[in-house]
């Protein structure tokens, strides 16, 4: 049977000490190594698919090398992408995770950090579905703790969200860029922070360019919803030339509405769509441009904070903002002729 990989296996493999292999691996890496030698250490380990033991790094550690993760569902359930990705990092550094599903319930969510607490969990990652204030515990605020895609208004526990408003801001100068001036703006729940926030950044773009920042027209967020709030607004006089939905599943109802009136996309009618997690409006014909939410890698920055945060015992608070690139495809150009809801030209 062949020899299990040691620490020092890996340390020869990627030029570096076993003390250097150590602090990779047990997530102290970043300000005590460069960034290449730490990815390093993380190829050699994978390559002698080498694992640290668990039991010995928690006696030396004093740690269970657990993570506690609190989340709930959203409107389109967990976020899957998130959660995965999280779990990913974590085990690189060989922790796990214990996923505990508050259902939005305080007092679930207080059960449950009982019971995570009584499990001796290092730390805690909250992991909202979409982009949301939250007040954290007060064993949140006591204990290493992460906020995913949520904000305290308090700013007592570090968070790591997306730019909201930089992401409509860009969905609104793809637009402009071509010409655009009469923009529709299709929204979800308009009491949402996810919401008020893309709107904010699409008004503010508009307004910089010298026009009249769109309205929100309230439509809810499944695809049903979305094509009825696209009808009103395009079977009008003064149908805009664009719109804008600032979920996916509008996006999706807007689009089939178009196709409805015989409005070609993107001839006479340009979308823009402010998600495309589930991989909807990118399957479109044409497929929809799209603002891109990096939550991927908004994860991976969480679990890094927090270990960060064990690993240097800090109690500084940070937030950090990830932009939302725009991921351009076939649904945006010029401005076109304009038709009637039967598709005749005015």
């Amino acid at each position: 049977m062949a020899r299990k990989a040691t620490a020092q296996d890996v340390a020869d493999l990627a030029g570096v000490s076993r003390s250097s292999v150590s602090l990779v691996l047990n997530g102290r890496g970043a300000g005590n190594l460069s960034p290449e030698k730490q990815r390093a250490v993380r190829a050699a380990a994978q390559q002698l698919d080498y694992t640290p033991n668990a039991v010995a790094l928690s006696l030396r550690s004093r740690r269970t090398r657990t993570l506690g993760v609190l989340t709930w569902p959203g409107a389109v359930g967990f976020s899957q992408t998130m959660l995965h990705r999280a779990l990913r990092k974590a085990g690189e550094h060989s922790y796990l995770l214990l996923v505990m599903d508050t259902d939005g319930d305080a007092d679930v969510e207080r059960r449950q950090l009982d019971t995570l607490r009584d499990r001796q969990v290092d730390g805690f990652l909250v992991v909202s579905p979409a982009m949301a204030h939250y007040r954290p515990a007060e064993v949140l605020t006591s204990t290493p703790t992460v906020l995913l895609n949520c904000l305290d208004p308090d700013r007592r526990v570090s968070g790591v969200s997306p730019d909201e408003v930089q992401a409509g801001r860009r969905a609104a100068e793809v637009l402009l860029r071509q010409g655009h001036r009469r923009i529709g703006l299709l929204v979800g729940d308009p009491d949402a922070l996810q919401t008020q926030l893309r709107v904010s950044g699409v008004q503010q773009a508009v307004t910089a360019a010298g026009g009249v920042p769109p309205q929100p027209c309230v439509a809810g967020r499944n695809i049903d919803e979305g094509a009825r709030g696209a009808r009103a607004m395009l079977s009008g006089p003064d149908r805009p030339t664009a719109v804008v939905c600032t979920h996916e599943r509008l996006a999706v109802g807007a689009a089939l509405v178009a196709a409805e009136l015989g409005l070609g996309v993107p001839a006479e009618l340009s979308l823009v769509s402010l998600e495309d997690g589930e991989r909807l409006t990118s399957r479109l014909d044409p497929p929809m441009t799209t603002v891109h939410r990096p939550d991927g890698a908004m994860a991976e920055q969480a679990v890094s904070l927090l270990l960060e945060q064990l690993g240097t015992g800090t109690e500084e608070v940070r937030q950090l903002l990830f932009g939302c690139p725009v991921r351009e495809r076939g649904s945006v150009a010029a401005p076109g002729q304009r038709r009637g809801p039967a598709g005749r030209p005015r």
